[in-house]
């Protein structure tokens, strides 16, 4: 197992079919020989330097890029979300301390406000750069010719001469994995209880591990389309693009920041004819909602979910609809040892059990309970990982969950059955996923404490009748402090992923005698917000989109006047909305409409053409 070997067998696969799609997106499909030269051209930038690389692109194309060019010359790579706030960019530049920073449009909208803080020791390099299709031109004549260009033929050309040749060219099989190019790896920036973000160190070989296993375990080969639903901010892109690149398959992307969901999902997976499936719980059930059919999806065959629990209703639903036609599997394993490093297929019988087990070990990996310090079987304790790889730690140094080179206790709370299987019980701190992404309460409650007009606040994930967990932020205020203006202090203080949905005010946190917050003793959100009766929604369809209201924000009650995002709705949120309306009333409600009025009786009149039926 070596770090070379994903830019071996992709050097194999753009030789021997480098007109194959290997990206689909909604703005054009990039073939092997395309990805092959963009890759290249950065790889030539990337050459004569060395230091980590910020990658800022909001389009995946260029983000596979730079990965690719990183892993080729020995640099550490760190991609981020490029919708992340000011004051998180300033800290990932500030701990990360790049050397280099490939950024398309969106990525230098966001670094503009920080450019004199790095001017001058920091290297721009365009991802969009008009030149690169030059290097495509090159990469044509090269494969044309079954050789890389010598320095006599390179001219000027952007990544050719000392990169070894533009595009395919600098792909060569035999050019690919030297023995003396270094797994500088990469960093992964996520949620720290401080407030500040925290830098994960991974490697390649790591990486190699996991995708060893999957291609492997599922079947992944030439031709294999895999959905990419994934933020380049978060190390499960590495998964989504590198696995079928790496197997000689394509990856499939819908727009950058628009994950489809339930009907628009369902018609996407068809359009695409995806037939492996990556992504969380919490989007996955959203084709409930779609009117599958047994005979629905007929490209599909693999469905692997991560980052939050799988329910048994899950399994139940999908394995009535499907039988075994369709691999459901439950995948856990926390950032830190890359990725998965427990599954499961999941059957009839996780269709009525009582917690659905997250599975038993990938090859190579031990997991342990441990209670009191000792691994037990049958009792609750935490969940200890030891990798056959090591382990690279946090970008501070500090140990945090590490406890030796290739151990990691996880900081969840789990239980080993005497068949092996491991279930995942919750946590041990004040760690959550919501949506599948990885928020630190103590980093909420941080950035809302800095609100000049909050006295205090609690945050807490809070689920009511069943419904998935909502990110709630209980706060002591001042009366002039309105819910938008703790929605913009948190939009500038906190990555996207760790917005909270409500807010829900009280006259005092509720502490413990040690005057630590109880959150147990915190009021459901449902009993403190509701609507007063003078702005209740009419009869007809405002009585039924506010009771969908209800169910997406997990309220008790809205006001006809309310406003969908300032209660909460996300992106993911809104998607489902519009999803929803679709199917319910027969209309597609343009995104730009529900802005303009995003409100019960906005949208009631929307799709009803203002009688408000």
């Amino acid at each position: 197992m070596s770090h070379t070997t994903i830019l071996r067998h992709w050097a194999d696969h753009v030789e021997k079919e480098p007109d194959a799609v290997a990206l689909a997106t909604p703005s054009g499909d990039w073939t092997r020989r395309r990805l092959a030269a963009h890759a290249a051209g950065v790889r030539a930038r990337l050459a004569d330097g060395e230091g980590p690389v910020l990658v800022a692109c909001a389009e995946p194309a260029p983000v596979i890029a730079a990965i690719l060019a990183c892993a080729a010359t020995g640099r550490t790579f760190a991609p981020v979300d490029t919708r992340q706030p000011a004051a998180r960019w300033a800290a990932v530049v500030e701990d990360l301390r790049p050397t280099a920073v490939v950024a398309d449009r969106a990525g230098r909208a966001a670094l503009a406000g920080l450019r004199g803080t790095y001017e001058g020791t920091i290297r721009f390099i365009d991802a969009e750069d008009a030149r690169y299709a030059e290097d495509a031109e090159c990469a044509e004549s090269t494969l044309d010719t079954g050789g890389a260009q010598g320095p006599e033929d390179a001219g000027d050309t952007p990544g050719a001469g000392a990169a070894g040749g533009a595009g395919s060219g600098a792909w060569r099989a035999a050019d690919r994995g030297a023995s003396g190019t270094p797994d500088a790896g990469y960093v992964y920036f996520t949620s720290g209880t401080t407030g500040r973000p925290k830098g994960i160190r991974g490697s390649l070989e790591a990486v190699e591990h996991f995708l060893d296993w999957e291609t492997t375990e599922f079947g992944i080969g030439p031709g294999t389309r895999v959905s990419l639903l994934t933020s380049p901010g978060f190390d499960a892109f590495l998964r989504d693009t590198l696995l079928p690149l790496r197997a000689g398959g394509s990856v499939h992307a819908p727009a950058p920041g628009a994950v489809p969901v339930g009907a628009s999902l369902a018609a996407w997976l068809d359009e695409q004819r995806i037939e492996v499936l990556h992504c969380v719980p919490t989007v996955f059930r959203t084709l409930r909602a779609a009117g599958l059919t047994a005979g629905s999806l007929p490209a599909l065959r693999t469905v692997l979910l991560a980052g939050e629990p799988v329910r048994p209703s899950d399994v139940a639903w999908w394995h009535g609809l499907f039988g075994d036609g369709k691999t459901l599997v439950n995948l856990y394993g926390p950032s830190e040892t890359t990725m998965t490093k427990v599954y499961r297929r999941l059957g009839a019988e996780d269709a009525s059990a009582g917690t659905v087990p997250a599975g038993t070990p990938m090859p190579g990996v031990e997991v342990r309970v441990l209670a009191a310090g000792q691994p037990v079987t049958g009792a609750i304790g935490e969940i200890e990982i030891h990798t056959p790889f090591p382990l690279r730690g946090y970008l501070d140094g500090r140990p945090g969950g590490f406890t030796g080179p290739r151990s990691y206790r996880t900081g969840d709370l789990g239980r080993l059955r005497e068949d092996g299987s491991l279930e995942v019980l919750g946590r041990r701190d004040q760690q959550i996923k919501v949506n599948g992404v990885r928020v630190e309460l103590g980093e909420v409650e941080e950035v809302l404490r800095r609100h000049l007009g909050v006295r205090d606040v609690c945050a807490a994930a809070v689920a009511e009748d069943g419904a998935d967990p909502a990110l709630c932020a209980y706060v002591v205020a001042d009366a002039a402090v309105t819910d938008e203006d703790l929605r913009a202090h948190a939009t500038a203080g906190l990555h996207p992923g760790s917005h909270p949905s409500l807010y829900v005010r009280l006259p005092a946190i509720p502490r413990t005698l040690n005057g630590k917050a109880d959150r147990r003793a915190l009021p459901p959100p449902s009993a403190v917000r509701a609507a007063t009766a003078d702005d209740a929604p009419r009869d007809g369809a405002e009585a039924e989109i506010a009771a969908l209201w209800c169910e997406l924000l997990h309220l008790s009650a809205v006001g006809r006047r309310d406003s969908f995002t300032l209660l909460g709705g996300d992106s993911l949120a809104i998607a489902r909305l519009l999803d929803r309306l679709r199917s319910r009333f027969g209309v597609d409600v343009p995104l730009r409409v529900f802005a303009d009025d995003p409100t019960v009786a906005g949208l009631a009149a929307a799709v009803t053409g203002g009688s408000g039926r």
